[in-house]
């Protein structure tokens, strides 16, 4: 589980384009810390939120993935260096 799933992420690109989307994004992000997403209360609950900041529908095999995914890397969003890394995650291509 090194990456996260490619469609959700380009999904996510597109959506996040939107500056309006992204200030939501950027907000709902801001809120957690690494506790949240250590647990999968808050993992599961950044997703939904997420997706429901982008509008879209995800299925529950693509909502585990992704909540998995987040329990398992390790990121605090408080973090600027976290920050900045994730940063380049999405905007890679």
């Amino acid at each position: 589980m090194e990456r996260v799933d490619p469609y959700l992420m380009s999904v996510f690109r597109s959506r996040i384009a939107n500056p309006a989307c992204a200030y939501r994004v950027y907000k709902v992000l801001r809120s957690c810390s690494y506790h949240d997403l250590c647990t999968p209360a808050g993992a599961y609950g950044l997703v939904d939120r997420l997706a429901h900041c982008c509008e879209v529908q995800i299925t529950p095999q693509t909502r585990d993935y992704a909540a998995r995914w987040l329990m398992s890397c390790g990121v605090d969003p408080q973090n600027p260096t976290h920050r900045r890394s994730m940063y380049h995650l999405v905007y890679e291509r």
